[in-house]
């Protein structure tokens, strides 16, 4: 390492905050022997590099970069990934070239034909607190379900549904209208398995034919329109998604 007295951090929160992955995935990288610093692969993720360090992966050097923080309003047919050659429309096909350029990514899953709130960013170590399970983010979604979905179907959503070896299941659910033909539900979850709510439904007896999430953690998708954007500052975001905010 360089001069002792210049500024630390872990290295894989190093490798996180170049924008390249998630911390859990900078983990991977530096176990699989992937990351050198200054041309010394090292497989320990609490290695202590500095600024000067010269750290690459797979032989690629990396930087510390200035982050971007942006909340996305998703419409749906929208794929949410980066690249996808099979895909109509990409979710940073909606943000300018200069934005694209920084590495900016989503932030969690929301599905194709899903719609709403969604945190994009190039700051690997924001987005693993925002997803890892043991910080229990909640989201919050409106859901139309085919069917009438009564006060006994909720009660099973809470206890959850077996499905390919997952338990899927949401932490609170309330009724807003419901008829013979469909059902409007709110529904909160702390958990971010594929396809998490359609699974759920599906295997209760209900089709999705409507999906938006409107919250992640105490932030709200507000006046935010279909398809637009705004930059936020790390600390506001992370002061409004760290918040416990508790609804139905």
């Amino acid at each position: 390492m360089s001069n002792p007295t210049e500024p630390v951090i872990r290295l894989s929160l190093y490798v996180a905050k170049s924008g390249i992955a998630s911390r859990r995935k900078a983990d991977e990288l530096i176990a699989g022997g992937k990351v050198s610093v200054n041309g010394q692969v090292v497989v320990q993720p609490y290695y202590r590099v500095s600024e000067t360090d010269i750290v690459k992966v797979e032989a690629k050097t990396i930087q510390l970069k200035n982050h971007v923080y942006l909340i996305f309003n998703k419409p749906k047919g929208v794929t949410s990934t980066r690249e996808d050659r099979f895909a109509e429309k990409l979710i940073v096909d909606f943000f300018p070239p200069d934005l694209r350029e920084q590495g900016i990514y989503p932030v969690g899953r929301l599905d194709k034909n899903s719609t709403g709130l969604i945190i994009m960013t190039n700051d690997g170590d924001f987005c693993y607190r925002l997803t890892h399970p043991k910080f229990e983010i909640e989201k919050e979604y409106l859901v139309r379900v085919i069917g009438d979905f009564g006060a006994g179907e909720c009660e099973k959503a809470r206890r959850g549904v077996e499905d390919d070896g997952d338990n899927l299941k949401v932490r609170r659910i309330k009724v807003l209208e419901h008829n013979e033909k469909t059902s409007l539900l709110k529904v909160v979850t702390a958990e971010g398995k594929k396809r998490h709510l359609r699974r759920l439904f599906s295997g209760l007896g209900f089709g999705v034919v409507e999906l938006k999430r409107i919250r992640i953690g105490g932030l709200g998708i507000g006046e935010l329109g279909s398809g637009s954007y705004a930059m936020m500052k790390q600390e506001e975001l992370a002061a409004k998604v760290f918040a416990r905010k508790k609804t139905l």
